[in-house]
């Protein structure tokens, strides 16, 4: 009984040493993306899709997030900073999430890290590259992720 018990105890102790802490996304300032390539190298870096309604409506659109890359080396605490359109920043978040970061030798406690990121969706009419320089005003970040729609139309 007392050895059930003893080992009972054990596995409690050893289970909580072994629990992550979530480092509120408030409580870091925000990095650079020199500070965070530094600490932090990308691995599975997914493209974003365009969304089928913007691309069908040639809209285009911009999202600013801002997340804390965890000790796992994923995105969390996901924060939409600005938006151009509802559907431009649920498909960044879903894009985001995808990702994951390997800490690098500078960071070996794993060290979490805010950082922050831009998504830019321009459509190109006809093979005639897309102006983005009303996007990069509204949705600010110097990490910029593009995609881009490609529209062309018979003359």
């Amino acid at each position: 009984m007392k050895a059930t018990l003893l080992l009972g105890a054990l596995c409690v102790l050893t289970g909580c040493s072994h629990q992550t802490q979530s480092v509120h996304l408030t409580s870091l300032p925000l990095s650079n993306i020199t500070d965070v390539n530094a600490q932090w190298t990308p691995l599975t870096r997914v493209e974003s899709r365009y969304p089928k309604e913007a691309i069908l409506a040639e809209k285009m659109g911009c999202t600013s997030l801002e997340y804390v890359i965890n000790e796992a080396g994923q995105a969390e605490q996901i924060r939409v900073l600005a938006r151009s359109d509802e559907q431009f920043s649920e498909v960044a978040i879903e894009t985001l999430q995808q990702w994951q970061w390997q800490a690098t030798t500078a960071n070996p406690d794993h060290t979490p890290i805010k950082s922050q990121t831009r998504f830019e969706f321009c459509i190109e009419h006809n093979g005639q590259p897309c102006d983005t320089s009303g996007l990069a005003q509204l949705c600010q970040g110097e990490d910029m992720v593009r995609s881009t729609g490609l529209v062309y139309t018979q003359v």
